[in-house]
């Protein structure tokens, strides 16, 4: 009897919510059959099905056939993948760090395979194969295949004890992406997908979708949530309810439309009554099927004394799916969760970098923020969120967005975006459709939108704002020979006319710094002054850093004047955490400053200043006053550490290489404010918690 049998439908983009396509943009349905294009480590994950430890035999079969002329045919393969396994006990981080993969099926010549095994007779791969492999309790394995009155056969004696782990589909050939350098394309077709044995276990609770996560915000009696939906076909539903639990019965409250570039659909609540916790649930039907997913909408805790904020940033995705971390972060169950940039980075997942065409590079980026929510949406259903995308989200470097223009011959020092507009408004729309409602909603130039905005919660004011849209490119604004005069001039580099945040988000901070609340608190993606000395691979001397916002110093200070000093602004971005006071005309005459590090730090950087300290008054390599009270360093010689694949696991790395998180405890009733270093694997970085009343006097 089988545990697992297919049953695909339809043509469509998203296989189904039991599979992980490794890409998404590889793997499709037609006509009821699963199409792969081929390609390296091109993988279906079966994600309700797995191979246990337990001793057992096990069979899996599939019907498959070859559409195309390989030029390689002997390295074009297909069939299955099995024990597949990474450093991490989780499932979902064998989904793209597997260290360990058995494979069997059949090569685009004909001939039969369990790893290097071959089979003496030639089958017609143009033509259906019905595969069936059959692996005994002692790990002796057999592949046949099936062609009408044909067969062919291999065996292989594997070992036993390795026999645990993934199970997927195999569609792979030696190049890095299926289309491209005038090579031919090349698909598998697959159907009848059969999973059995008592070596099998079943695990429903793996599935992802149609409901994937949701995100939201409450503020000003305005509910915003947002529910992320993997891509629809026009035949799908295009609805999705929310409803609440009141009085012991689901009421519905609205229906919102899926946008279909982003998959994603909004609900926007106004009169929210926010004085109890409410359950929530979102539901979806898809092939005849309903699915829910509930969470809660937290009361507004604007009569407690404290408010506790969760902040975090960087994730470089070695570490995925993060079961440590979110689980630390679980069990101090912040109020309110901030994702200040760099959710995903380019190579995320891994399969490198689709920028077009359009619609496939849509797909890509969706497939990487999916990792995000994979990991966060337990923790996301339940509390309320602020979601920031950086630079590497939008698939750059660096970014300066220079009021949203297109970046000069795609260059991103020029200033601008590098993708197209309607690309980065499914960036903006998956991480910050949930926000509040835009302060200034006027659009930027290519119809790029805003989102920078006012948050209230727990009595708490926070500022919300967009620190790389608006802007300058420095090489727009730096000639060469003016850079150069910079490394030993800082204030050469200080160019008339050059844009931090731009005079409408300026205006914003004057007016919001003014109104009063127990906290004003502001969230951006990076801090405004130079906090690290050493970056890069070999952690070397850094002296300028034009990404960062102590440049262009006279944006930063208009930016740090709208602001009252008793203010705090939270960030991530740098890789390394640090607390500080902006200096501004004098010492410690600026808000605060809390910086975190990457949740996985990936690009290597430390506050090592010259001298025996850390902590004191210093100038920044842009000539801004700063009092360093505390700082999150890593290891020295983590950034040598491999983070995949080595002698210390993964999550290891992560903490050697100072990865981690910050939470900030906002006491209304005292004004102190107490800041939390948390490390990756533990514990809190030295210095750490440091607790400041925002309201004493300063020297």
């Amino acid at each position: 009897m089988s545990l697992f049998q297919s049953d695909w439908k339809g043509t469509r983009h998203w296989v189904g919510p039991e599979f992980w396509a490794a890409p998404l943009q590889d793997w499709s349905v037609e006509n009821g059959e699963v199409v792969a294009l081929t390609a390296k480590g091109r993988l279906l994950h079966l994600l309700t099905h797995a191979l246990t430890e337990k001793p057992g035999a096990f069979t899996l079969s599939v019907t498959v056939r070859l559409d195309g002329t390989p030029a390689q045919p002997s390295a074009v393969r297909a069939g299955f993948a099995f024990a597949l396994r990474g450093q991490l006990a989780d499932f979902r981080h064998a989904l793209w760090h597997y260290q360990h993969k058995l494979e069997a099926g059949i090569r685009a010549d004909g001939k039969l395979f369990i790893g290097e095994s071959l089979s003496a007779e030639v089958l017609d791969a143009k033509l259906p194969v019905a595969l069936k492999l059959s692996v005994a309790v002692d790990g002796t394995a057999t592949l046949t295949g099936t062609q009408g009155e044909k067969m062919a056969s291999v065996a292989a004696k594997l070992d036993a004890a390795a026999l645990h782990g993934n199970i997927a589909l195999l569609a792979e050939a030696p190049r890095n992406q299926p289309e491209g350098n005038n090579q031919p394309i090349i698909r598998w077709r697959y159907s009848n997908w059969h999973v059995e044995g008592e070596k099998v276990g079943v695990f429903p609770k793996r599935t992802f979708g149609p409901l994937l996560w949701t995100q939201y915000t409450l503020s000003g009696g305005v509910l915003k949530l947002l529910a992320l939906l993997p891509p629809l076909e026009k035949s799908d539903t295009q609805t999705v309810r929310l409803e609440a639990l009141r009085n012991d019965r689901w009421e519905k409250l609205s229906d919102a439309t899926v946008e279909p570039l982003a998959s994603t659909a909004l609900f926007r609540i106004p009169g929210w009554k926010a004085s109890a916790d409410t359950a929530y649930r979102v539901a979806y039907t898809w092939q005849g099927k309903d699915y829910l997913w509930e969470g809660t909408i937290r009361r507004d805790p604007v009569e407690r004394e404290s408010l506790t904020v969760g902040v975090l940033s960087c994730d470089h995705g070695y570490v995925f799916p993060q079961t440590r971390l979110t689980g630390m972060v679980a069990k101090q169950n912040p109020d309110l969760l901030c994702f200040l940039g760099d959710q995903i980075y380019e190579n995320y997942g891994g399969f490198g970098i689709i920028r077009k065409p359009t619609d496939r590079a849509t797909l890509d980026y969706l497939r990487k923020y999916w990792h995000f929510g994979w990991m966060w949406r337990e923790l996301l259903k339940d509390r309320p969120s602020v979601i920031l995308p950086d630079d590497h989200d939008v698939f750059q470097g660096n970014i300066w967005g220079q009021g949203g223009r297109p970046a000069p011959n795609g260059k991103q020092e020029n200033g601008g975006y590098v993708m197209p507009p309607e690309w980065v408004g499914v960036v903006q729309r998956t991480q910050t459709a949930h926000l509040p409602d835009p302060v200034d909603p006027a659009p930027v130039a290519q119809g790029i939108g805003v989102y920078f905005t006012q948050l209230t919660y727990g009595g708490v004011d926070f500022a919300v704002i967009e620190d790389r849209k608006f802007k300058t490119g420095p090489d727009d604004a730096i000639p060469a020979a003016l850079r150069q005069q910079g490394k030993s001039d800082p204030k050469a580099l200080d160019a008339p006319g050059a844009q931090l945040l731009g005079e409408r988000q300026e205006r914003f901070l004057a007016r919001w710094s003014k109104e009063p609340a127990p906290f004003k608190v502001v969230l951006s993606q990076t801090i405004f002054c130079h906090a690290t000395t050493h970056s890069g691979p070999q952690l070397n001397p850094i002296k300028l850093d034009l990404d960062c916002n102590a440049w262009p110093q006279s944006g930063r200070q208009r930016a740090l004047t709208a602001l009252n000093p008793s203010v705090l602004m939270l960030a991530g971005d740098q890789h390394s955490g640090i607390l500080l006071r902006h200096g501004m005309d004098n010492w410690d005459d600026g808000p605060l400053a809390f910086m975190v590090p990457g949740t996985a730090n990936g690009w290597p950087r430390a506050w090592w200043p010259e001298g025996a300290s850390i902590t004191g008054r210093f100038t920044d390599s842009f000539g801004h006053k700063i009092t360093v009270l505390a700082a999150a360093n890593p290891e020295k010689g983590s950034n040598l550490l491999k983070e995949v694949g080595g002698t210390v696991p993964p999550d290891e790395v992560a903490h050697k290489k100072g990865s981690g998180y910050g939470i900030v405890r906002l006491n209304k009733k005292t004004r102190e404010a107490t800041f939390e270093m948390w490390r990756h694997g533990g514990g809190q970085f030295e210095g750490f918690p440091k607790t400041i009343n925002v309201g004493e006097k300063r020297a």
